[in-house]
């Protein structure tokens, strides 16, 4: 018996061992797997409209040459008018961040004078001093972060144009790579692979596919109630929204805080509607399209994805933000399955 269970140790460790070493040497290619892994999850994406036209009786390319030029036709507003209006926006806010800029340092310069009145404490002061001088430094760290992330989604147009071409492959040829998949693991572990795949694969359709619809409705909603308001960066807030409403629970407040922040600084009047378009639309979110789309969860606990949140924040920033819940909630089951193993006699 003792035999037989330390060699289960030494093939689950192996297997352990394997899978470190692939993740490590995929970080280690993880600026030239940009291309990859968004071809990846769009084939993830779409996989499921392909099989269900394949049980209609189409043929697997004229699926997927289908679903494609359906895309197309929803890519069509998006080349003749949103993309030129990304552009706008983004040149017209570059070009205004200086002003910007100038406008938040005034507005710490009426603070500090304000509090700096005969009397108060000189510890206290001190502190104030301090906080200023650290907050001045984060607001202009800020803006520089802002209009670093406006420039790099401009620069990942390339593997963005890339995803389709990869994604089409990976869809054609996805019984293939499966079959060959499988002949590289033992029979015995076959079994139990199909069925850890299962539960992984109920997590990432619940997580992935879930939350990428329901961000992307967000932008949409939100850019358009922008653009009603009158919002010159109705197009780029949406984007903002959209990427921020990837994260529970803090994407909702990471994605208002530049919006209404951005907004203010065109008018006080503009900043009061950008914020009720903000509760809006999340409100909608709450309760129209998360009870709709999200018929799954990923049956963690709301403290676990927290803690998850702030250790990926911590570990990788924003990617690691957006990794943080997936990437538990499949850690929770590769351990349950690795321990039922140790535990099986």
């Amino acid at each position: 018996m003792f035999p037989l269970a330390l060699g289960k140790i030494k093939r689950l460790g192996l297997l352990v061992v394997l899978l470190a070493g692939a993740l490590f040497f995929l970080y280690l290619l993880r600026r030239l797997l940009t291309p990859l892994l968004l071809g990846a999850l769009l084939a993830y994406t779409l996989k499921p409209a392909v099989v269900s036209l394949e049980k209609r009786g189409w043929p697997r390319v004229r699926a997927i040459l289908f679903l494609y030029f359906i895309g197309l036709l929803l890519l069509v507003p998006t080349l003749l008018y949103v993309l030129p209006q990304l552009f706008r926006e983004l040149n017209n806010f570059l070009d205004k961040l200086p002003e910007f800029n100038q406008e938040l340092q005034g507005w710490l310069k009426i603070f500090y004078e304000r509090y700096q009145r005969p009397g108060m404490p000189l510890s206290f002061r001190r502190v104030v001093d301090e906080t200023l001088a650290h907050l001045q430094a984060r607001v202009e760290h800020g803006v520089r972060g802002v209009a670093t992330l406006l420039l790099s989604l401009l620069s990942g147009f390339t593997s963005l144009a890339l995803a389709p071409v990869l994604a089409y492959y990976f869809l054609k040829d996805s019984e293939a790579l499966s079959r060959g998949a499988m002949r590289l693991l033992p029979s015995t572990w076959r079994e139990d692979f199909l069925g850890l795949w299962a539960k992984i694969d109920r997590v990432l359709t619940s997580f992935v596919r879930g939350h990428l619809l329901i961000s992307l409705l967000v932008g949409i909603l939100t850019g358009f109630g922008l653009f009603l308001a009158g919002s010159s960066y109705a197009v780029v807030l949406g984007i903002v929204m959209a990427m921020a409403d990837l994260i529970p629970y803090f994407g909702p407040l990471l994605g208002a805080i530049p919006i209404v922040a951005i907004s203010w600084l065109e008018s006080r009047r503009l900043a009061f509607y950008a914020l009720l378009v903000v509760i809006a639309v999340q409100q909608i979110e709450a309760a129209i399209l998360a009870p709709r789309i999200l018929s799954q969860s990923v049956d963690l606990s709301p403290l676990a994805i927290i803690l998850a949140l702030l250790a990926g924040e911590e570990l990788l920033g924003v990617a690691g933000l957006l990794l943080a819940v997936p990437a538990l909630a499949i850690s929770r089951i590769l351990i349950g399955f690795l321990w039922s193993k140790l535990i099986e006699r």
